[in-house]
């Protein structure tokens, strides 16, 4: 053995030496912003760098020793890139709130490339409906990097589940007595919004496994027992983002996430908004009650070959009033950004 790693220290000078490299670590760490994460951490954790004169956040993955993976790049103020869009926004709401066609809407749009943004009442929460399927999709792709077979496991739907809430808005169904496997259950659940598939999904997910997903993204924990989960547009479009930035899966689960969502069967909303010639992943959500809907849109569109996210999430008595104003909204943007 090399001579000096037998050397002995006394001990008054391993602990002078321990304080040393304690303070010389602390020193470090807040010159730099760099976190020290505790492996039993598993949220994610939003590091506040100056590069940009304090006007941009990191948002990494925490739970790590030594690494810190970058997950999203966010500048704080709206762009004023974009004013013009939201001034036609705004008013395009104003009108269909005074003819009572909604209630209320937000949307959240962001040029995926650059750090540019916009939004109104982006902040606002929803009843997200089936969004929520979005996270259960990478629940079950995350868990499926680390176990190898995972979606090729077989669950016998045996029964439909009524949750006491009506769908008003689907397609393709399960059909009761059959076998299917995990990736079937994954594009009937995305594709076809199918909430059986959804529920059959769920009973076997663990719930930890499904909350991670969602704190692992900056987003809160689900309440205990509850059958909402209320988010905002602006934090929904994170799931997209996520998915575009292979951040949170590997770069093929990330691929096939976002080839499910390109074929989803939602006619109405962005599908009337944009031309049939604009590519686009996207989801709806229908929620609410026979008093109120909730509608909502989330996806990544495809304009001149630059990706843009947008949201849009409504609420009123209509559902078909609804659509109408996430189309209507969806078209603004196309016209926008097109012509730009």
């Amino acid at each position: 053995m090399i001579s000096f790693l037998k050397f002995r220290i006394p001990l008054y000078y391993s602990f002078i030496i321990s304080f040393l490299f304690a303070f010389i670590a602390f020193i470090f760490v807040k010159q730099t912003n760099i976190p020290f994460f505790d492996q039993t951490n598993n949220n994610a954790a939003t590091v506040v760098v100056d590069n940009y004169n304090n006007s941009v956040d990191l948002k990494r993955l925490g739970g790590y020793n030594f690494i810190a993976p970058l997950m999203f790049v966010e500048k704080r103020s709206k762009s004023d890139k974009y004013s013009s869009l939201l001034q036609k926004i705004e008013a395009y709401i104003d009108t269909k709130k005074a003819a009572n066609e909604i209630v209320d809407a937000s949307f959240y749009f962001k040029e995926v490339n650059t750090l540019d943004w916009t939004g109104y009442n982006e902040e606002q929460k929803y009843f997200p409906g089936s969004l929520m399927k979005v996270p259960v999709l990478l629940s079950y792709l995350r868990l499926a990097e680390k176990t190898p077979g995972l979606l090729d496991k077989q669950l016998f739907y045996k029964a439909p589940i009524d949750e006491g809430f009506s769908v008003t808005i689907l397609s393709k169904q399960l059909k009761v007595g059959q076998f299917y496997t995990i990736k079937e259950l994954l594009r009937y659940m995305v594709t076809y919004s199918d909430n059986n598939a959804t529920i059959l999904l769920d009973q076997n997910l663990d719930q930890n496994i499904f909350n991670k997903t969602l704190t692992d993204l900056g987003l809160a924990m689900p309440e205990k027992g509850a059958r909402q989960y209320p988010i905002s547009a602006k934090d929904y479009s994170l799931f997209m983002r996520a998915i575009y930035n292979a951040s949170y899966l590997n770069i093929t689960n990330s691929e096939y996430a976002a080839e499910l969502l390109s074929t989803t069967e939602f006619k109405d909303g962005f599908a009337k908004g944009f031309p049939s010639s604009v590519k686009m992943i996207e989801k709806f959500g229908e929620s609410g009650s026979t008093i109120e809907h909730h509608l909502s849109e989330s996806g990544i569109v495809y304009v001149n070959n630059k990706p843009y996210v947008l949201t849009v999430m409504t609420k009123g008595k209509e559902l078909s009033t609804l659509a109408a104003a996430i189309a209507g909204i969806a078209n603004i943007v196309y016209q926008q950004v097109a012509n730009s």
